[in-house]
């Protein structure tokens, strides 16, 4: 069993301690924490800082390390979009959101209004510079322009964009956006070649938006987590502080984000900073070439890797567990090398052979390495139980999945769903 050290007892034993007094106390509201190990810890959260948080459960006080939790949830609920309601969402350049009912842009900053404050909540406090903005979307309640929003992005250059509605759709034009007016209404845009052009209305219909060409910047701090609060923002965190004075959330951007208590946040996502999905990673991928003598005859051919779904698009399925979301599906005598950098503690997943086929001796071997050293060999046949892995890859920097089929029948595939690593 995986223990977590702190300065008076193993993790472990600490957690059910608490767990036990935490069902004795009475309590109305209680906050729930979920560990890498899949343990979770039911209490209230005292205290958030660069090393970990802060849980007590009755009488009981314990610390997990940052890297070792998954979520925090503290039961708050998200306002729900109001139907037919106007919403713009901001994007900072770290990926962070929020939902916003009016904006200005003044001078070199945006002002944003919340779109919904719960009641007895209090709005949390920030600044958003221009430089920490990557866009600006009007109508991100609707799903068609969200669609159109996408393909605006993708004539994304080197300069920023003001973009139109018009009767056809989404429009665009490439500048410069300079500075906002004093009272927020307009901004100066500077057209390619130095012409200023006439200053946009920022509330007027026509308008759709705002992009901005932000520079790559030297360095990009890590991501710990992502902040979800009740008013639909969510924040990508380099650091969080929980305290007295209520909660602080610095974004990767550099963007100080201040909620005067904790009442406003919902959730602390940390998977997104611990666990990465073998799904969501780009591997170098060796698989053989179709012969030149079969190319043109071979239709609808799966590739070697394939990502969340099966063969035919259907979820991934094995045996008689519930559909798994994550997963990748891998085609024999393939070679899947995923550079993980040495900062992942264990790596998790099910084996398996998918429903699709039929012949239940149909299997293949399955080697894992790391950093070219062999961890896991072994075949998997249909017929056999789905089979969870758990391996050590502490400092591990390269991890290698080699399948190999182990008969003729083209198409011979195995599953390792729910594949992850995690710090």
């Amino acid at each position: 069993m995986d223990t977590f050290e702190t300065p008076t007892m193993p993790f472990t034993r600490r957690l059910l301690v608490a767990l036990t007094l935490g069902l004795a106390a009475a309590a109305a509201h209680a906050d729930d924490l979920t560990t890498g190990g899949g343990k979770k810890l039911t209490g209230k959260l005292v205290g958030i800082d660069a090393q970990g948080v802060t849980f007590t459960a009755g009488e009981a006080k314990v610390t997990v390390l940052g890297k070792e939790v998954i979520l925090i949830d503290l039961g708050h609920k998200v306002s729900p979009l109001v139907k037919d309601q106007r919403v713009n969402e901001i994007e900072l350049t770290d990926g962070s959101t929020f939902r916003a009912g009016k904006f200005s842009v003044k001078g070199r900053k945006i002002e944003a209004e919340l779109l919904t404050i719960p009641t007895g909540v209090t709005a949390p406090t920030f600044e958003l510079p221009l430089t920490a903005v990557f866009s600006v979307m009007r109508g991100a309640e609707d799903t068609k322009s969200r669609e159109a929003w996408k393909k605006i992005l993708v004539n994304r250059g080197k300069r920023d964009m003001y973009v139109m509605r018009e009767a056809d759709g989404l429009n665009f034009t490439q500048g410069t956006v300079l500075a906002g007016s004093d009272d927020g209404k307009t901004f100066d845009f500077e057209l390619e070649g130095g012409k200023k052009a006439d200053p946009p209305l920022l509330q007027s219909r026509a308008t759709g938006g705002l992009v901005f060409a932000q520079p790559t910047p030297a360095q990009v701090p890590p991501m710990i987590c992502k902040v979800l609060d009740v008013f639909g923002n969510v924040l990508v965190a380099q650091s969080v502080q929980l305290g007295s004075d209520g909660v602080v959330v610095t974004t990767v951007s550099g963007v100080v984000v201040k909620y005067p208590s904790v009442t406003g946040v919902a959730k602390f996502d940390y998977a997104q900073g611990n666990v990465a999905y073998l799904s969501d990673l780009e591997p170098q991928v060796d698989a053989p070439a179709i012969p030149a003598d079969e190319k043109g005859l071979r239709v609808n051919v799966a590739p070697p890797v394939l990502r969340d779904v099966g063969v035919a698009g259907e979820a991934l399925k094995l045996g008689n567990d519930p559909p798994y979301p994550k997963g990748i599906v891998i085609a024999s005598d393939t070679q899947l090398t995923y550079n993980i950098g040495g900062d992942y503690r264990d790596f998790r997943a099910v084996l398996g052979v998918p429903d699709s086929a039929l012949d239940a001796n149909l299997g293949a071997k399955v080697t894992i390495e790391l950093d070219g050293k062999v961890v896991f060999s072994e075949t998997i046949r249909r017929k056999d139980k789905p089979k969870p892995i758990v391996l050590d890859v502490k400092g591990a920097k390269q991890l290698r999945v080699i399948v190999e089929g182990d008969s003729p029948v083209i198409g011979d595939r195995v599953v390792l769903a729910d594949a992850r690593i995690q710090k």
